[in-house]
């Protein structure tokens, strides 16, 4: 019995137990309604011979926000042409399903053959863009057979992924379909390299584009600096509560404001981070003035305000090093901010840059924390030198997406 024949049963199996949690589960709902969405909104699309069409695939919301400065540069190039965007996650197609930059968007149907043949056919792409990750073989052998020419950009390989182990390798040689892939790193390129896939370049990290892109300009520098810990969860939360109440620091942090973020912004959790600070924090919602308001702790209540408040900041915490993996540490480096994470943080090769450049740090625990801010927040030389490194980094890392355009537009 073959890896692949396993994957099929594997694939349905999978879907049943989606189906049988989905009453329990909001997140399995989604999942199933929006691939209901999705037929219908396939009904009301009808491929146009005289347009050329770019289908780009993301697996969830950071994927998307990764590919996005791709979707900008092509329409700038190219006007007329259709693009259509995809997503697995509900993440992803419940926050960017009215993509105004898309002329699609739906989710990714069970990656059965059928589905996939019919889901080309149905499209009539003239390339497909897969965002780092996120490798369905079925999706990426039928494009192979019915000659869509299929590109991997933002990508990122590891010795330990199950691509490289000898069960994966029916599932690495779908990746040799592509037609080129670009990697982020030279290690990946050299990995990909031994395992006799050569069409790659090392091109760098599309979110650098996407991320300096779209950051708004630098707040004027304030009077109180200010640290804000994004998309936390209740492990930076503790710590950082703990460190900010310290009588250690009470002198230090006293010219100092804090913005908390978390990623879980429910009424709950919001209210269990307010009695850690016992009391004196205000929420986001009723602050009329963020740069000017009379606020010493400030309690981000609701989702897409964080890249925004970084042009305020002057140090940031990170969340996420404490779970699966750290968050994005892109948007506030592009304001020239210093950061800190968890532990964390190995799989994400801007965090291993950032530490070398001297500009990233992680932390283990509340006292290794504590000793971060406390060094930060008395010392404002180091501060801005950090910062001034973040910055460097980020200016020396963009091109990316040119040049990955480039290849594309070669390839007409």
């Amino acid at each position: 019995m073959t890896v692949l024949f396993l994957y099929q049963i594997g694939i349905r199996i999978f879907y049943l137990l989606i189906l049988a949690i989905s009453p329990v589960s909001g997140k399995a709902r989604n999942w199933i309604g929006g691939r209901r969405e999705y037929r219908s909104r396939l009904d009301e699309y009808s491929p146009d011979p005289a347009r050329r069409t770019l289908w780009m695939h993301a697996a969830s919301l950071g994927e998307f926000e990764q590919g996005r400065s791709l979707i900008g540069q092509w329409k700038e190039k190219n006007p007329d042409d259709r693009i259509l965007v995809s997503f697995f996650s509900p993440s992803g197609f419940t926050i960017r399903k009215d993509y105004p930059g898309a002329d699609l968007v739906f989710y990714l149907p069970l990656d059965t053959r059928r589905n996939m043949v019919r889901l080309i056919r149905k499209l009539k792409p003239d390339r497909f863009i897969l965002v780092k990750y996120d490798f369905w073989p079925n999706l990426l052998t039928s494009l192979n057979r019915l000659d869509i020419p299929s590109y991997l950009v933002s990508a990122q390989f590891r010795e330990n992924q199950y691509l490289f182990k000898i069960w994966g390798r029916p599932f690495l040689k779908r990746i040799s379909l592509f037609r080129h892939i670009f990697v982020q790193d030279g290690s990946s390129l050299q990995l990909l390299k031994r395992h006799g896939i050569t069409q790659v370049t090392m091109a760098g990290d599309t979110r650098v584009d996407a991320v300096m892109m779209e950051k708004g300009e630098r707040r004027k520098e304030k009077e109180r600096p200010i640290l804000i810990a994004g998309s936390t969860w209740p492990a930076e939360e503790k710590m950082l509560a703990e460190v900010w109440s310290s009588p250690d620091l009470k002198d230090i942090l006293a010219g100092w404001k804090l913005i908390v973020a978390p990623h879980d912004v429910s009424e709950h959790h919001l209210k269990e981070i307010e009695v850690r600070y016992g009391g004196g924090m205000v929420r986001y919602s009723e602050v009329k003035d963020i740069e000017d308001g009379d606020w010493k702790i400030l309690l981000v209540d609701s989702i897409g305000h964080l890249a925004g408040l970084y042009s305020l900041g002057s140090l940031a915490l990170i969340g996420g090093g404490f779970g699966k993996g750290i968050h994005n540490i892109l948007e506030p480096t592009a304001y020239g901010l210093p950061v800190l994470f968890g532990p964390n943080w190995q799989k994400f090769r801007e965090a291993h840059d950032l530490i070398r450049a001297g500009s990233a740090f992680s932390f283990k625990d509340r006292n290794q924390l504590s000793d971060l801010i406390k060094k930060f927040a008395s010392d404002q030389k180091y501060l801005s030198q950090t910062g001034n490194l973040a910055l460097n980094y980020m200016e020396n890392q963009k091109g990316s997406t040119g040049l990955i355009i480039s290849y594309l537009m070669e390839k007409n």
